[in-house]
């Protein structure tokens, strides 16, 4: 009596979800699955003349650092203009008037004009031609650092859509066994072999199998809207994979360092321009001068030169320059930061990749095992030899398996491509 109840109960909840979803299920028709039309969503094509070299340069283009570039070569030839001129700073006109028409009004009358340059001290040109240098290679720095950032994103993308393109094609393929396991239960349900409960059990399994697919189809859909914000293409590349890295540690010539690099340098030069500056420079004026005492005397011309030497003042110059001596300690901190996390990412992919070959081994032999398992299941069932209830486990267990050596797999595929990012490889 209490299986019979058990029984009706589980009947009537498996048919409350039929009902509730009648619009997902498959009609059948002569004996025959006859599924539903599912409206989806347009997805990227695939091109298979599209290259990766295409795909990145739309990125570059659209990418937000891109004016970045423009300032820094900027700045750099700005400097280098400065650093070839003959005087330090700008010259100065200097101009002077004296009379006494309001005071004694004797005739007294002195004219001055002048022009007063700062001269280089010693080293300070050759430091900022040393600032401008280090300013051109931080714009070059930068220029690769770019790449290799628009390039983290292009791989993030890239490898999302793989991801999610597998995610669909399973959930497809699951649908597709879904109706296939339906329709021979159709057929056993109407000779008599199965009960209308274990029927609608395989049209529940359909009705989840969609719900999955839907769930794959926004997934993809995200991962392609992504794609497209950052490259501007409605195409995406028919392949993409790379191959582990040559380099197989952290070098100075890894992008990012070398843009640090730079700018210690340009902080180091920056510190001996602060120091030039706070010391003072000689200053040079050459001028000429009309005078006369009175009404009674004539008017004298002459030409002058004067110099101002500035001295002393060593502890001036140190607190001037402090806070150009703490940057440049903080480029150091930053720049040793950079490769200790470089470093210790890459040995943290080294071994992630490492337990995941392993793990594509047994996913691979589980795989082909649950395979077996829902074949034997499924001829089986068809045979009548089997309920729809084993049938229905061995074919989630395949699915999940090869959903998961697939995922395994596009996994490692993501983690050479982090790894070629670490140690600033691009493509």
């Amino acid at each position: 009596m209490k299986a019979l109840l058990f029984f009706g109960r589980c009947c009537a909840v498996l048919s409350a979800v039929a009902i509730a979803l009648p619009a997902t299920a498959a009609a059948v028709h002569d004996g025959e699955a006859v599924d539903h039309p599912h409206t989806e969503h347009p997805h990227l094509a695939a091109s298979p003349t599209l290259t990766i070299e295409q795909v990145l340069n739309a990125a570059l283009r659209l990418a937000p650092e891109q004016s970045m570039g423009d300032a820094y070569q900027q700045q750099a030839t700005s400097q280098q203009q400065v650093s070839r001129r003959m005087i330090a700073g700008r010259p100065r006109l200097n101009a002077s008037y004296w009379d006494d028409q309001n005071a004694d009004d004797t005739g007294l009358r002195e004219m001055e004009l002048g022009l007063e340059v700062d001269l280089w001290r010693w080293g300070e040109r050759s430091n900022a031609q040393s600032l401008a240098r280090s300013y051109a290679s931080g714009a070059d720095a930068w220029r690769d650092y770019q790449r290799l950032i628009v390039v983290g994103r292009l791989r993030n993308a890239l490898h999302q859509l793989n991801a999610s393109t597998a995610r669909r094609e399973h959930a497809v393929n699951a649908v597709a066994d879904a109706q296939t396991l339906l329709a021979v239960s159709e057929k056993r349900l109407r000779a008599g072999d199965i009960s209308r409960a274990a029927r609608m059990q395989s049209e529940a399994l359909l009705l989840d199998a969609r719900q999955q697919l839907l769930n794959a189809d926004a997934e993809l859909v995200d991962a392609e809207r992504l794609y497209i914000t950052l490259t501007g293409l409605r195409q995406r590349p028919a392949q993409f994979s790379e191959t582990p890295p040559a380099r197989q540690n952290i070098s100075t010539q890894h992008p990012r360092l070398r843009l640090l690099l730079a700018k210690r340098q340009q902080q180091q030069d920056r510190l001996n321009q602060a120091r030039h500056a706070a010391a003072g420079n000689t200053a040079l004026a050459i001028g000429v001068r009309r005078e006369r005492g009175s009404n009674i005397e004539p008017e004298i011309e002459s030409l002058g030169l004067s110099l101002s030497i500035p001295f002393g003042g060593a502890s001036y110059t140190a607190a001037a320059s402090s806070n150009a001596a703490i940057a440049l300690s903080d480029a150091d901190v930053e720049l040793k930061q950079a490769q200790q996390q470089l470093q210790q990412r890459f040995h943290e992919i080294e071994h992630e990749l490492d337990v995941i070959a392993e793990s594509i081994t047994y996913a691979e032999q589980s795989r082909d095992l649950s395979k077996r398992q829902w074949q034997m299941a499924k001829k089986a069932f068809a045979t009548g030899e089997s309920d729809i209830r084993p049938t229905i486990v061995a074919l989630q267990h395949y699915r999940a398996s090869q959903l998961q050596w697939q995922l395994l797999t596009l996994r490692q595929q993501a983690l050479i491509s982090s790894l070629r990012q670490t140690v600033g490889e691009t493509l």
